[in-house]
């Protein structure tokens, strides 16, 4: 059998098609946050908020009450202390990103050690399990999804208008600091709903390049805001397509894929430039 027919062949199983449909709404999600965490330079914060998320289901599984619902809370909570640091304090973001991304490691590793492992696949943690996503996963991204678009769509103008010019926003009388707080939940949202097909060491990437390859050809917002998504969508995409031909881990496809996609574009971009700029040839007089 070859590896088309056997990607074929997989793909009519049930749970090869709920992986694949929620590994698009991922992709919906995070690359719609994506350009606007690429243009306010916290690329980072997906690291330190995929840490602060392992730490929140280490705490989670110790104490016994529902894992993921635990992170997410912590995981919020760290997305508006990051922001409530670097806004009020003279901590840069990055070192912001830093101080949580290290409590939530070594919390993790702490409460992974107190519970002796909680008898679970700590792989699939850090990797990603999409081929193992239930329905009611599926439904829970898709609830999230809508809330997420929902409250874009409500505070896009003055999204966009704080991340351009906080300045300017803030003379017109726009209340930045909730814009920015706004942003951090959902990327930590974004975060909580990634790990299923990302891992927590994976999930700052689909935070970050559609976003950036998306910056790289666009020659508008709006173009940006359009194509993030389709860059989004064709990374999952192919990356699981991947991962089924190669028997390999959905996640690692997957960031691989997005790297291949920017690395195209830059690489293609700068040939064009090269083009562009490349003397015309005459004949002296």
């Amino acid at each position: 059998m070859s590896w088309v027919d056997q990607v074929v062949s997989l793909l009519g199983y049930g749970f090869v098609q709920r992986a694949f449909l929620i590994g698009i709404l991922v992709a919906l999600l995070s690359s719609l946050l994506s350009v606007f965490i690429v243009l306010k330079n916290v690329s980072l914060i997906g690291d330190g908020l995929a840490h602060t998320a392992f730490g929140g289901l280490a705490v989670g599984y110790y104490v016994g009450f529902f894992p993921l619902w635990t992170a997410g809370v912590l995981v919020v909570l760290g997305s508006m202390g990051i922001t409530k640091l670097t806004r009020s304090t003279k901590i840069t973001s990055d070192a912001a990103v830093a101080v949580f991304l290290t409590l939530g490691l070594a919390s993790g590793i702490l409460f992974y050690e107190l519970g002796r492992g909680f008898g679970i696949n700590l792989e699939s943690l850090l990797f990603g399990s999409i081929l193992l996503a239930s329905t009611d996963q599926f439904l829970f991204v898709a609830a999230i999804l809508a809330a997420v678009l929902a409250l874009m769509l409500f505070s896009f103008s003055k999204l966009v208008y704080t991340t351009f010019n906080e300045t300017q926003a803030q003379a017109a009388g726009i209340r930045t600091a909730f814009f920015d707080y706004l942003l951090s939940a959902l990327a930590g949202v974004a975060v909580i709903v990634s790990i299923p097909i990302a891992g927590i060491l994976l999930i700052a990437a689909l935070l970050v390049l559609p976003g950036l390859t998306s910056i790289q050809m666009a020659r508008s917002f709006r173009e940006t805001m359009i194509l993030a998504p389709v860059i989004g969508l064709t990374t999952v995409v192919v990356g699981m397509l991947l991962s089924l031909a190669w028997d390999v881990a959905p996640g690692a496809t997957i960031v691989l894929t997005g790297l291949g996609i920017l690395l195209l574009v830059m690489v293609s971009r700068k040939l064009v430039d090269v083009l562009v700029r490349k003397p015309v040839s005459g004949h002296s007089m």
